[in-house]
């Protein structure tokens, strides 16, 4: 009996470590896990803002200057839209905007993009409204798709 007492003392010791190794992680997991969720919505605060400034560049009327600046806020919205929840659920928007952005910034279809500024407003429009909205990404894709990938244009 004796010799199990001591053999118990000596398990004590790790025990206590290993609980307390365990509580120190799940603290630090709940808080990266708060420091991500943070991070998430600034992220899509972000991306709503990127949004509403392409917006408002479209229903300028477009210049050298709001151009440049109609194609920095497309690129800005397309970079950050990975990094949003809206992305998680819908796949296309990243790309959508980024074809766009393409399209817009090649020579050989700014015009035709251009042609159709308010169609590219009104899908603003809509992600404003809802970021997520895979009727806007599905309508950029066919105006990119036929503006800039369409072999008839070269």
């Amino acid at each position: 009996m004796i010799k199990a007492m001591n053999w118990n003392r000596y398990l004590i010791a790790p025990l206590v470590l290993c609980i307390a190794y365990l509580i120190f992680t799940v603290l630090q997991y709940d808080k990266v896990k708060d420091q991500n969720e943070v991070l998430q919505k600034a992220n899509d605060a972000l991306f709503k803002v990127q949004l509403n400034n392409a917006l408002s560049s479209f229903e300028m009327e477009v210049n050298d200057y709001t151009y440049r600046s109609m194609l920095a806020n497309v690129s800005n919205a397309a970079v950050l839209s990975e990094l949003t929840t809206f992305e998680q659920a819908n796949d296309d928007l990243d790309i959508s905007l980024n074809n766009l952005y393409i399209a817009l910034r090649e020579d050989k279809s700014k015009d035709l993009t251009l042609a159709r500024i308010d169609e590219l407003r009104n899908i603003f429009t809509m992600l404003v409204r809802n970021p997520a909205s895979k009727t806007a990404t599905e309508r950029m894709n066919w105006i990119t798709d036929e503006t800039f990938f369409d072999n008839k244009n070269e």
